[in-house]
């Protein structure tokens, strides 16, 4: 087993996720878990990986350095790249030069033999996302890869006490766009550790199975929150498996043209699935109604949510309540009870429970898993492909992609333009070729030429990404040819709207969605 010791850093899940994928067992632990405990484990790991932080070395976030001592093979990512440098003696600077975002590594000599680095191209991109570096090696180091004269990768052996096996990485190979990451993760789990892959998903899907079975021995219903997007559908599916479920699909007002409809379509054929359509509109839009800073729009919804349930079945009709939370929400939330991460931004179905609602019996299954292993869950459980392979859709829908006040006319513009967007994508087969597209109306008006009259109306943003877990992204490639025919037609057929853009920003530094 390998154990991630978790500083705060957005990827430190993904961590897990990938070694996961590679068929070995890892379990994600506090930063601040000492030596001691880590030797008393049982199992034992048999291999520590230190994450990426928020935070600098030496800020009362640094894990114990006993740990160093306890005879386990250390993997330092970013963060725990810095620290194994400055705890061993090297130099750590807050670089005037930060870098987010992708870089060229290439091996040095030591570095083509080592066990971490030596099955690596001899240049290969990583991820970086860092503003502090390391500008010199602890006595003793051997560096492994250098990026642009500067060191990226180290290893510390000594064969003192129990002897230290100890590397370091500047970047992070965990993520989607360290394209060789997994060459290195499975090279520290299987070359320097001495792992065998023993873990499975579908094992995993069984083991959640069974702990529903037993959590829901007694309880004849779940109340269950669905949004028509691809993470409360797998979870209601699995939920209906072991229990009857009873989907509440709120309508606040800020749904696509389309969601309705794909949902009726698959819960029809789950007979244990009783979906209830609830119109919310009025509510949710009475308190939102001119709103238009994107933290009051998700608690708002949060809290509408959790009402509107209430009010519907009734305040002691029902115990228990599922979501389909998956970790990459709560992650960006700072739900995070390992680690003081940072808050991102709220998802309302993280904490978004009023305290007067803790009664309530949360039920969130894949709540350990990210968006490709629901995907993976959902084909496991017989889902329409079609749906699984939907574009990931936020819970507040709408609401957050209409960038400034919630106007009702604002919100219906965004509507036609998004059902035209997206029926555009399916007909020049481009919905595949994208993990999440979208448009988004910003609060800002242009000067235009529509006929030979004078236009002065909303700009639209196309926003499209390419991404495995919603955790990194980079701006999909769409051809300029097709971007600008769907960008005449958006511009010719809704009102409110003559000039559209491209968001070419990749995540970091930005988010997917603008809010």
């Amino acid at each position: 087993m390998i154990a991630v010791l978790d500083f705060g850093s957005q990827y430190t899940q993904l961590i897990a996720r990938r070694l996961r994928s590679q068929g070995f067992a890892t379990e994600v632990l506090s930063g601040q878990t000492d030596a001691r405990t880590l030797a008393q484990r049982t199992p034992r790991p048999d291999g520590i990986i230190l994450s990426g932080s928020p935070a600098s070395v030496g800020q009362g976030h640094d894990p114990d350095p006993a740990i160093l001592d306890l005879g386990i093979p250390i993997l330092g990512l970013c963060f725990g790249y810095q620290w194994l440098a400055k705890v061993l003696g090297g130099q750590v600077v807050c670089a005037t030069h930060r870098e987010y975002g992708a870089a060229q590594v290439q091996k040095t000599p030591a570095g083509r033999s080592d066990l971490l680095t030596a099955k690596l191209s001899p240049k290969t991109q990583v991820w970086m996302s860092h503003g502090d570096s390391v500008v010199a090696l602890p006595a003793g180091a051997t560096l492994l890869l250098e990026s642009n004269g500067k060191p990226s990768a180290f290893r510390v052996e000594t064969s003192l006490g129990p002897g230290r096996r100890l590397w370091g990485l500047q970047f992070h190979p965990e993520v989607y766009h360290t394209p060789e990451g997994k060459v290195l993760l499975e090279a520290f789990a299987r070359d320097i550790c001495r792992l065998s892959p023993d873990w499975n998903l579908r094992s995993e899907l069984e083991h959640v199975q069974a702990q529903l079975r037993v959590e829901l021995a007694h309880v004849p219903e779940v109340v269950c929150a669905v949004s028509g997007g691809v993470d409360s559908t797998v979870m209601a599916v699995l939920l209906s498996k072991v229990t009857h479920v009873r989907a509440l699909f709120v309508d606040h007002g800020f749904l696509r043209a389309y969601d309705l409809t794909n949902l009726r379509r698959v819960f029809d054929q789950y007979p244990t699935i009783r979906l209830e359509v609830i119109d919310a509109k009025d509510r949710f839009w009475g308190t939102l109604a001119g709103i238009a800073d994107p933290e009051t729009k998700r608690r708002g919804m949060g809290r509408l949510f959790v009402e509107t349930f209430a009010d519907h079945v009734g305040h002691s009709q029902f115990s228990h309540l599922a979501q389909g939370t998956i970790y990459s929400d709560v992650i960006e939330s700072a739900d995070n009870k390992l680690a003081r991460a940072h808050t991102i931004k709220s998802h309302h179905n993280v904490g978004g429970f009023p305290d007067e609602w803790n009664r309530l019996q949360l039920i969130e299954p894949l709540r350990r898993f990210f968006k490709d292993e629901v995907r993976e869950i959902g084909a496991l459980l017989g889902i329409d492909p079609y749906i699984l392979h939907q574009h990931p859709f936020p819970g507040p829908g709408l609401a957050i992609r209409c960038l400034g006040p919630l106007e009702p006319d604002r919100i219906e513009i965004l509507r036609r333009a998004d059902a035209i967007f997206h029926d555009e994508l399916l007909a020049r087969s481009l919905y595949d070729r994208t993990w999440q597209a979208f448009v988004v109306l910003l609060p800002v008006r242009s000067v235009g030429v529509m006929g030979d009259s004078r236009s002065y109306e909303s700009a639209l943003c196309i926003r499209a990404v390419s991404s495995v877990d919603a955790m990194t992204a980079e701006a999909s490639e769409l051809p300029l040819s097709d971007l600008k025919a769907i960008a005449s037609r958006l511009v010719n057929e809704v009102a409110g709207i003559n000039r559209v853009v491209y968001d070419l920003t990749s995540k970091p530094p930005g988010t997917i969605e603008w809010e």
